[in-house]
């Protein structure tokens, strides 16, 4: 037998020992089975290296070598690829799915503003008697009236241990537009109205997810290196699971995502956590509203619409803005757009895992990129023989 450089490593499969060790650690099984599979590819060559008496023998010897753990090689880069591929799939969505998400929640509570806006204008015009500027005046100097009282109680109390107006007729100060932004914004009907989009908005995210991930399925056919090498006397005999129900499959891993990534509590509880921070509707009110005198019914009408239309833009603009920078504990403190993307980050980690649980048992992918090193490992120690 001529000797040569890497033969130890060659003969002794010495690449793929590390590899190999670890699969056995994890599915015994399994790890002796790939083990004889790649001593089967190799047996002939073998041979022919340890009989060669001369370079040429030696030399056809190793390109027999190298056929065959191409061969083998290549069951193991197929489901790499594959693997890989229908995540890259997943990993392309992510992004998509997300902004959708962003996009239908904004454009829905953009809808519900506008069509409350709407209800507000139809009130102001039913209710935009000539005499509404004034209405709003007196409610204005009502609060210097309230604010009086209040001071004269207050020294009265201090001095004399009693106060002097001890029938206090409060004058309403709230304005003809803070009453109908509160009538129509309250937090409440807020709260309904989002926890409504809310829902509707995770229910088509999700969808969308379960069919993203049914229709990327991983190719069994492919995948499966006993079918690929069927023809083949050395064939890889690795029992993945697969069959004709592989759709019924791919919803079942769907619906185990989900189960394990989760989307948050109940959205009203969510919501209701989210508006709780809110300031009220008035608070965006009393920026619009200003003090006005007495206008007339046109004026007045209009110049009610102009207040309404500031203090729910303010609101609006408020609320899309939480969207995305108030953290919430009820969603592991972070903010709702910061929340959905990394759902959608762990969605795909946690498909590629059930797709790993449901085709290779206890192996990993991780596995599988190892066993690929190990033959380019091989194939240079073979090539550099070959030289």
């Amino acid at each position: 037998m001529l000797d040569f450089i890497f033969k130890k490593e060659i003969l002794e499969l010495e690449a793929f020992q590390p590899s190999l060790t670890e699969i056995k650690s994890v599915d015994p099984a399994m790890g002796e089975n790939m083990e004889q599979s790649l001593r089967a590819a190799v047996r002939e060559s073998h041979e022919l290296i340890l009989k060669a008496n001369t370079p040429d023998q030696l030399h056809i010897g190793l390109i027999k070598e190298q056929l065959h753990i191409q061969a083998q090689s290549s069951q193991y880069l197929n489901i790499t690829d594959e693997m890989t591929m229908k995540k890259n799939n997943l990993l392309e969505f992510m992004p998509q799915i997300y902004n959708q998400f962003m996009n239908e929640v904004e454009q829905e509570m953009t809808r519900f503003f506008q069509e409350k806006k709407m209800e507000m204008y139809h009130e102001i015009d039913q209710d935009g008697s000539w005499y509404s500027g004034l209405r709003d005046t007196t409610k204005k100097s009502g609060q210097l009236y309230n604010f009086a009282i209040n001071k004269i109680n207050s020294v009265s109390k201090e001095l004399q241990g009693k106060e002097v107006i001890a029938d206090q007729h409060l004058v309403d100060t709230k304005s003809i537009v803070e009453k109908v932004l509160e009538k129509h914004l309250s937090n409440q009907t807020v709260t309904n109205q989002v926890t409504q989009i809310f829902e509707a908005t995770v229910k088509r995210y999700k969808d969308a997810w379960m069919q993203r991930i049914a229709d990327n399925v991983p190719d069994m056919k492919r995948i499966s290196a006993f079918s690929l090498t069927q023809t083949s006397k050395a064939n890889l005999k690795i029992n993945f699971q697969y069959g004709d129900a592989e759709k019924v499959l791919a919803m079942g891993i769907g619906s185990a995502v989900f189960g394990t990534v989760g989307l948050a509590m109940g959205w009203h509880t969510l919501t209701y956590a989210l508006f709780n921070v809110f300031p009220p509707i008035a608070i965006f009110a009393a920026l619009a509203t200003v003090l006005v005198g007495v206008l007339t019914k046109d004026r007045a009408v209009e110049k009610r619409k102009q207040d309404i239309n500031e203090a729910v833009t303010r609101y609006h603009h408020f609320f899309l803005q939480q969207l995305y920078v108030l953290k919430l504990s009820e969603l592991e403190n972070k903010s709702i757009s910061e929340y959905i993307e990394l759902k959608g980050r762990a969605i795909v980690e946690e498909t590629v895992k059930e797709w790993e649980r449901k085709y290779f048992g206890k192996l990993r992918i991780e596995h599988f990129r190892k066993l690929n090193q190990a033959f380019v490992r091989h194939l240079m120690y073979v090539n550099e023989a070959m030289e």
